[in-house]
């Protein structure tokens, strides 16, 4: 597994945080091999963004310091889509409901942070 490229410390924590989330809500509904098979893909957006990263100017540090939380939003409702039956549809629910507003706390709280490399 890839480990993620931060500017800072606090972007740092504010994506782990994020991310640690999402894995867990998954985990808990979802089979060990298909949350392997999540991790996979949470793995390809931690690539595409360290790639991404390397080339950071301070034009395009925003739209790289959100790539992570767009992304493994998206795979991770994604994800529930794929999972969701009738007989577990109200507990997906809420956990996309918990996730959109933790995205948009993230979203709020990267767009304070300056372009460094600590």
């Amino acid at each position: 597994m890839h480990t993620a490229i931060y500017s800072s410390e606090e972007h740092k924590s504010i994506i782990e945080i994020y991310i640690t989330m999402c894995k867990q809500f998954v985990q808990e509904v979802t089979t060990q091999t298909r949350y392997n098979n999540y991790l996979e893909v949470i793995d390809i957006v931690i690539e595409y963004s360290n790639g991404y990263g390397q080339g950071v100017r301070e034009n395009n540090f925003y739209d790289w310091i959100m790539i992570l939380p767009i992304n493994i939003s998206v795979a991770t409702n994604g994800f529930f889509a794929g999972l969701e039956t009738k007989s577990n549809a109200a507990v997906l629910r809420a956990y996309k409901v918990v996730l959109e507003q933790m995205l948009q706390e993230v979203a709020n709280k990267l767009y304070e942070v300056e372009p460094t490399n600590d």
